[in-house]
């Protein structure tokens, strides 16, 4: 999975007017519907950087996920930074830092391997400066990788809508558990969930390369829909499958590359 770049005389990454590294193209990479989302990106991080590593955890409060402590034995360090309190709690961090990773950049000289955004760019309100900062607290050779649902996906769509509507809570307190939603939810904001937004504000954040892969399972998407009605995701997932339209897959995979 190669990213082009244009390249100058010199044999260094050609630039536009603006002194922007230029990418050419990326490739978008189908993965097979049976494909565990978080093997593959724990995969994927193992080849891209084998040995010890130093990791950012971005969003490493959020309770629902456990996967950067998957990592834990391969990391010479591990910080987490998030909003969310939970950041301090949690057992596989080295140090944790109650603030959004732009805030947190400034402060620090440290510099990461890795940086996580297991589920988080939805999240994000203002792109440019979240990709900024995450891009500054990376070495040189350094990447950022994540996970998170795609907007052009009917469970992308309906989460924007419903978000931009005002009805989110409203609407997911109809469809899972309260507890459930208290351990994860945070307001969502879809600014970086599509491969056109993530490729172009990485870009325009410093970043050289893009790299993604895409997954569409039914099953990760059909406990928001109400048991009579799962037929209809089993049935758009075995259609997109099929047609092969990667750009209305549900999942994102992405690498983002310093």
């Amino acid at each position: 999975m190669a990213i082009l770049q244009a390249l100058d005389d010199a044999g260094r990454p050609a630039s536009d007017s603006t002194g922007r590294v230029r990418l050419v193209s990326s490739e978008i990479v189908r993965l097979p519907s049976h494909t565990p989302q978080f093997s593959e990106l724990l995969s994927w991080i193992n080849a891209a950087h084998p040995g010890p590593i130093s990791i950012l955890d971005v969003g490493g409060g959020g309770g629902f996920y456990d996967f950067p402590a998957t990592l834990r034995s391969r990391a010479r360090r591990m910080v987490g930074v998030d909003p969310d309190s939970g950041v301090l709690e949690r057992p596989w961090l080295d140090e944790g830092h109650q603030m959004l990773v732009e805030e947190y950049a400034p402060r620090t000289a440290e510099r990461f391997d890795v940086a996580l955004c297991v589920f988080v760019v939805e999240h994000v309100e203002s792109p440019g400066p979240f990709l900024e900062g995450v891009r500054s607290l990376l070495q040189p050779g350094g990447s950022c990788f994540g996970v998170t649902p795609n907007l052009w996906h009917y469970f992308g769509l309906a989460s924007a809508t419903a978000a931009r509507a005002g009805i989110e809570d409203w609407l997911l307190h109809r469809l899972r558990p309260t507890e459930l939603i208290e351990s994860y939810h945070s307001p969502v904001h879809y600014r970086l969930n599509t491969v056109r937004s993530l490729r172009s504000t990485a870009l325009d954040a410093g970043f050289r390369g893009a790299e993604f892969r895409v997954l569409e399972q039914a099953g990760m998407f059909e406990t928001y829909v109400p048991p009579r009605l799962r037929w209809a995701p089993r049935g758009y997932s075995r259609m997109i499958n099929r047609l092969g339209r990667p750009e209305l897959f549900g999942t994102l995979l992405f690498r983002l590359t310093t």
